[in-house]
């Protein structure tokens, strides 16, 4: 294949902050070897219409993929039909390069099903990398006669610096990965075993993202409190022990950056927030906004879901967080028709956002990831019908619940 250097790329990105922040990384890596960002058409009548422009003036495509549901795997196969239309009416198409969790539970030492399955799903990709191989794609797209030899020798990863939106708020990585396995759950799969970045390296980001006008920063991670820890301690911290934890001190450091105005962090959990990152919250650049993931209300429920907290261990850790900061605004993830999770259950999780005033609820409903224990070993038997209407009842709750 004949070598040549796209001019343009655009990025795709589905899922969470972390998959945000890596897709900052990755525009940072390709205009570090000579790309430019083509932006999308925000005139555009409808979404299709816009992902078909953006795909036809666009040499280099990158899809940033989510798995955690099966609704955002469905919106990238999507994207296969409008690259189909594309190439009938244009007889073209971009480079695709698929990265993300749907490559990252296909490949590893974690993976959770064959890498055939998805490559049979997606034959309109060109390229697949994981989140582990970000700082690889350049000498993958030399490898595959996309990317000159003079751009590649040129890449030097330590200077790459992420390209954040145009906003005072840019998005830092602390860690890549998680070890939990929790049962319903792909990331431990899909982004491996749970990997640190060094003080250093975050600070150094951080200056360099404080020097180019951001003030707001969110750190990111799949469990940022475990940050610095290693697997026997942060398997040994429980819900408001008063373990000392590396990620509280490294917020002190953050906070302590002049340019630096407001702090935001997620994901935490609630079975290693500790008194520590409790004290953490009074100060005064921290986010008013703190995101705790409870899953569940029930606890038979939460033990099958293999988290390591109940609920009266959550629901003291919200008292103890408002003794703190008591105008403090809480969001948190839920899922509901979890397997054999009975009606009485479910209401158990109704009675919690009751007593809790969540100001934002992500609520979703269970559906089976391939390859995770939840989906080998527990009977997905809650009918689509009973998990609509815990849906819409829960939603119902909650929003009534926003304004009392």
């Amino acid at each position: 294949m004949e070598s040549f250097s796209p001019q343009k790329y655009h990025i795709k990105t589905f899922g969470c902050q972390a998959n945000i922040a890596d897709s900052n990384t990755l525009s940072g890596i390709l205009e570090a070897v000579g790309y430019e960002y083509n932006p999308s058409d925000e005139n555009a009548e409808n979404e299709s219409t816009a992902l078909k422009k953006i795909l036809s003036e666009t040499d280099l495509f990158i899809v940033n993929t989510c798995s955690v549901r099966q609704k955002s795997e469905d919106k990238v196969y999507g994207i296969g039909k409008v690259l189909k239309e594309l190439s009938l009416e244009k007889g073209r198409k971009p480079y695709v390069v698929m990265a993300g969790c749907m490559v990252g539970s296909v490949t590893g030492e974690r993976q959770r099903y064959d890498f055939e399955i998805l490559r049979k799903k997606t034959p309109w990709v060109d390229l697949y990398i994981n989140p582990s191989q970000i700082y690889d794609l350049p000498h993958k797209l030399h490898e595959k006669g996309v990317l000159s030899e003079w751009a590649v020798q040129k890449f030097d990863p330590k200077n790459v610096a992420s390209k954040q939106p145009q906003t005072k708020q840019a998005f830092v990585n602390v860690s890549y990965g998680c070890d939990n396995f929790c049962t319903f759950c792909v990331v431990p799969y899909a982004r491996g075993a749970e990997i640190s970045r060094s003080e250093e390296e975050i600070l150094k980001e951080i200056d360099h993202l404080v020097k180019r006008g951001k003030t707001e920063i969110m750190l990111c991670g799949q469990n940022v409190n475990s940050w610095g820890l290693d697997m026997r301690e942060k398997f040994e911290i429980r819900t408001g022990s008063v373990h000392k934890l590396p990620f509280a001190e490294l917020l002190r450091k953050v906070h302590a950056i002049p340019e630096v105005q407001k702090i935001d962090f997620m994901s935490s959990n609630p079975f290693d927030f500790t008194t520590d990152m409790i004290d953490v919250l009074k100060l005064p650049k921290i986010s008013n906004y703190l995101h705790i993931a409870i899953q569940s209300g029930n606890n038979d429920v939460l033990k099958k879901m293999n988290r390591r907290h109940t609920v009266e261990d959550f629901l003291s850790l919200i008292e103890k967080i408002k003794k703190v900061r008591p105008d403090i605004e809480l969001g948190t993830d839920v899922i509901v028709g979890f397997p054999s999770e009975t009606r009485d259950q479910f209401m158990d999780t109704v009675k919690l956002f009751q007593t809790v005033k969540f100001n934002v609820a992500f609520i979703s409903m269970y559906s089976p990831r391939k390859g995770t224990p939840a989906e080998k070993f527990f009977k997905d038997d809650v009918d689509q019908a009973e998990k609509k209407w815990r849906h819409a009842h829960l939603t119902d709750v909650w929003k009534k619940s926003k304004v009392e």
